[in-house]
């Protein structure tokens, strides 16, 4: 079945002056900084585009799918633009929606420097329909706000156990500007998750001297469980922070609703391959023999991954209950996959102890 697959970014924006050929609201795959420059035709970085594909491609080499919207009269029709929708005459999809026509399916969405609540949902809806790690932006204005923004996001089954949000924004050097400007946070954390893999947190390593600065400092001490950091992180936010790496480091494992990002990543990229790999095999008679293939195929497609640590241990077998008369009539099997991923090194505990016996051999070789 081979491995489970690499990082491919998704993000949604505009790009003004982008190459007049390219269209809009169609996914563009951008591989290397010579497509970036076509992002910005005038050299003027204006858009939202041109400065997430070059920050993220500077860095790492991934595929990175954008779709163009046009702007909007205002900021409330471009959110629109963004947010996107199926054109009822031909068919077309806009905005997020066009996400899904990708020829390569996105491991991670944005919509990098939209930080609105029904941007959020539009990208929560999508990546649960893709299996892909929606990152966004949080309001950039302070921590209460943060706070209270990631309140309001979630719910049960609509995709928000796996948005991973950002906030503030950040502080990156423009050519354009001869200086520093802000922008999104969820841009650059998106290079972040490039620069691992799907099931590894983006927290790992600094960005050295990448980022100049934040809109705003987060009160971070990996010592000090009392900071505002430490109250982001446990409202499901993650942030950038100066670290003892120099410079500054994503600080934050979690998705708003609590869990792992690393685990999330883990369980869709396992979705991915299986439904990507599942197409050979249908419309084969469910036979003992073939049933018996199968699940040894995937046991032993697991171990591999077990063997190189993607995952802790995992077991296939035929579900005890869903394999009944009916399902089987209706041409439907079951397969029961247990597995565990790592959890991520978020907590390093240490306990110091004084020991009087060492005090006590120390003395007895003295005198």
């Amino acid at each position: 079945m081979g491995p489970l697959g690499s990082v491919v970014v998704g993000v949604v924006g505009t790009a003004p002056d982008a190459d007049p050929q390219w269209p809009k609201n169609s996914p563009i795959r951008i591989a290397n900084m010579a497509a970036v420059a076509k992002l910005d035709m005038a050299g003027t970085e204006r858009g939202t585009l041109y400065r997430t594909c070059y920050e993220l491609l500077r860095i790492v080499s991934v595929p990175v799918y954008v779709v163009i919207v046009e702007e909007g009269t205002d900021t409330a029709d471009t959110i629109n633009k963004v947010i996107g929708k199926i054109d009822p005459a031909t068919g077309q999809r806009t905005g997020i929606q066009a996400l899904s026509d990708c020829q390569e399916v996105p491991t991670h969405i944005a919509a990098p420097g939209f930080n609105t609540k029904p941007v959020a949902d539009a990208l929560a809806a999508m990546g649960k329909r893709l299996y892909a790690i929606p990152v966004g932006d949080g309001p950039n204005t302070n921590d209460n706000a943060a706070i209270e923004y990631s309140k309001s996001l979630g719910g049960e089954g609509t995709g928000y156990d796996a948005f991973y949000v950002v906030d503030p924004f950040v502080s990156v050097y423009s050519q354009a500007a001869k200086g520093n400007v802000y922008f999104s946070g969820a841009a650059i954390a998106l290079s972040c998750f490039a620069r691992v893999k799907p099931w590894e947190s983006p927290a790992k390593g600094g960005m050295g001297a990448l980022i100049q600065g934040t809109a705003r400092t987060i009160d971070y001490n990996i010592m000090d469980k009392a900071t505002n950091g430490d109250l982001m992180n446990r409202f499901g936010i993650s942030y950038f922070a100066r670290t003892s790496m120099g410079g500054f480091s994503l600080i934050g494992n979690r998705c708003v609703m609590g869990r792992f990002v690393s685990q999330v990543g883990l369980e869709y990229a396992i979705i991915r391959k299986l439904a990507k790999t599942a197409q050979r095999a249908m419309a084969r008679n469910l036979s003992e023999s073939f049933m018996n293939q199968e699940i040894e195929k995937l046991n032993f497609w697991l171990k591999s991954l077990q063997a190189d640590e993607t995952i802790m241990g995992a077991q296939v077998y035929l579900h005890p209950t869903l394999n009944n008369v009916e399902n089987y009539t209706n041409g439907e099997w079951h397969i029961a996959i247990k597995y565990h991923g790592y959890a991520p090194n978020e907590h390093m505990v240490y306990h110091l102890i004084e020991d009087v016996g060492i005090v006590e051999s120390f003395l007895e070789g003295v005198l």
